[in-house]
C-alpha cells in the first residue's frame, strides 16, 4: 500500500499536507497479523495506537470467566488502541484480527521525537485524535441513553433491566409474542439500523438472537 492510500483512510491525517503526514508516518512501524491473532490483550501495559491498513480486527470485552462480548470492529483508516496511547494506561479491552491484517503503530516514543522537532504537526495530529475520541464517546452516550430508555424491567426484580441481566449472566426465561418461549443466559444487547436485538445463550451453548420488540416478559429462572 502506497502512503497515499494510507493517509486517504484515515482520518488522523486530516488537515495534513503529504509531507507533514510523512512525518509521523516515518515515526510509525509496521506489523503484520494473522486471522485470529492478537493485536493486545486486555490489561496489557500499553503505549501504542494502530492504524489499520488492511484486514479487520474486532474489539472484545471480558465479562466473566472465558465470556467475551464484543464491543465493536474496525477496518483500515480506522485506529485503535488511543486511549493508551494518551494517558499510558492498561488496555481497556481486547483486540483480535478476524482476517489477515496490516498495521501502522505509533508508540508514544517515536511520537515524541514528532513533538520535539515539528510540534505544529504533532499537535494537529492530536487535534485530529480528540476528534476521533469524541466521536466514539458521542456514539458510546447515545447507546447507553437508548439501551436505559429501552430497559426492560424483569418480573420479582425491578431493578434489574438488561444491562443488568447480560453483565450477571442470569438465567432468565423470555416470553415473547405468539405464546412462545426461550430459555438461556443474556450475554450482550446489540444495536442495529433495525432496531434492538438481545443475543441469548442456550442451554446447549447454542447462541440465539431474539429481536427486542419480541419480548412480552423476561423471567429469572
Amino acid at each position: 500500500m502506497n502512503d497515499e492510500d494510507r493517509l486517504n483512510r484515515s482520518h488522523l491525517f486530516a488537515g495534513l499536507s503529504s509531507d507533514e503526514a510523512q512525518v509521523v508516518l516515518r515515526a510509525c512501524e509496521e506489523r503484520n497479523l494473522n486471522a485470529g491473532e492478537e493485536l493486545f490483550h486486555e490489561n496489557d501495559a500499553g503505549d501504542s495506537l494502530f492504524i489499520v491498513q488492511s484486514g479487520r480486527v474486532d474489539i472484545f470485552k471480558n465479562i466473566r470467566g472465558e465470556v467475551d462480548r464484543s464491543l465493536a470492529s474496525f477496518g483500515p483508516g480506522d485506529v485503535i488502541g488511543e486511549m493508551s496511547f494518551i494517558d499510558g494506561a492498561r488496555r481497556s479491552a481486547t483486540a483480535r484480527t478476524t482476517e489477515s491484517s496490516e498495521f501502522l503503530v505509533l508508540s508514544r516514543q517515536n511520537f515524541a521525537r514528532v513533538q520535539e522537532e515539528r510540534p505544529d504537526i504533532a499537535a494537529a495530529f492530536f487535534r485530529n485524535m480528540a476528534g476521533i475520541v469524541a466521536a466514539r464517546l458521542r456514539t458510546t452516550n447515545e447507546l447507553y441513553r437508548e439501551a436505559v430508555a429501552f430497559g426492560i424491567e424483569a418480573t420479582g426484580a425491578h431493578t434489574l433491566n438488561l444491562k443488568t441481566m447480560a453483565e450477571d449472566l442470569r438465567q432468565v426465561t423470555l416470553h415473547l409474542s405468539g405464546d412462545t418461549s426461550v430459555s438461556g443466559r443474556i450475554l450482550q444487547m446489540d444495536h442495529h439500523a433495525a432496531g434492538y436485538t438481545v443475543v441469548l445463550k442456550l442451554e446447549d451453548d447454542k447462541l440465539t438472537v431474539v429481536p427486542y420488540h419480541a419480548i412480552q416478559r423476561i423471567d429469572l429462572n
